[in-house]
């Protein structure tokens, strides 16, 4: 018998017990201890790349959440009367076991200002002219689905007319759903985006100096974007607006982040996802 084993039998049941119970409740704590989150922040505006480190994940506090059950991620509570059904004869599937059918439930009226929101843009894929990699992701703020037949999305060219692309086809975009525009819907040139994807069919529409881009409908804005000149713009890197920020803060351009997510190899940004690889600040 080793010294440990006969320290061990010489010791009281009772202290035994007691170190028992130290232990596991020592694991216990550990096992407790808050996880640093796997978000990151990288604001794309100055002052420049020291801001946050890019190895130093961040712990984030609880949000505590509130209840807008027709804005979606961006409009104020309250904005919109509850959606009707537009062809309640269309069903969809309510997924997981539950076996449940639910109506396709369609915005009324027309598209209308603050519908839509531009929440990430990759404004340069390389380095250099010619670039026809670029692309903006368009988001749904509503708790219906919307049909976005005949919006365009448009980048100003001084006194000429602005580079467009008008949806032509039947789409309709599921609520806080996405779709992309990009320079090119060839996935060799636009690296393989996930999801819907729309063409302007041109090169260089984003200016990396700082441009514009807007969403119309029928005459009518329904978003519009200012992206300044940045300090640390990354050609591959795309500049989202984090999931977890509220709609009133998404002009100020220190509250957008870099992004980390890998789309695909060599470019980074969540294309047709959630912003959720980024935080808000």
């Amino acid at each position: 018998m080793t010294v440990r084993s006969r320290f061990l039998v010489d010791l009281p049941r009772w202290r035994l017990v007691t170190l028992a119970f130290t232990g596991a409740a020592f694991l216990f704590a550990c096992a407790s201890a808050p996880v640093a989150s796997t978000k990151k922040r990288r604001t794309p505006v100055e002052p420049g790349d020291e801001f946050y480190a890019d190895d130093i994940p961040t712990q984030e506090e609880g949000l505590s959440p509130t209840s807008n059950e027709d804005s979606g991620a961006f409009s104020p509570a309250g904005e919109r009367p509850a959606p009707l059904a537009k062809d309640s004869g269309t069903l969809l599937d309510a997924g997981g076991d539950s076996g449940t059918i639910a109506p396709k439930v369609f915005c009324t009226g027309a598209l209308a200002a603050g519908d839509l929101a531009i929440s990430e843009v990759l404004i340069s894929s390389r380095a250099g002219s010619g670039d026809d990699g670029e692309w903006v992701e368009v988001r749904s703020t509503r708790a219906c689905w919307l049909d976005v037949k005949g919006l365009s999305i448009e980048s100003p060219r001084g006194t000429a007319a602005p580079n467009a692309v008008t949806i032509s086809e039947d789409f309709a975009l599921a609520p806080g759903g996405t779709f992309v525009v990009a320079d090119s819907a060839d996935p060799a040139k636009n690296h393989g985006l996930p999801g819907k994807v729309f063409a302007w069919g041109a090169l260089d529409i984003l200016k990396n100096d700082g441009d514009t881009v807007a969403l119309k409908a029928a005459g009518v804005v329904i978003d519009t974007v200012t992206y300044p000149s940045f300090s640390n713009l990354e050609a591959g890197r795309a500049v989202a607006f984090p999931a977890d920020c509220p709609a009133t803060v998404r002009a100020d351009w220190a509250r957008w982040s870099l992004t980390y997510d890998v789309f695909a190899p060599g470019f980074k940004g969540t294309p047709n996802a959630a912003n959720g690889d980024v935080a808000c600040y």
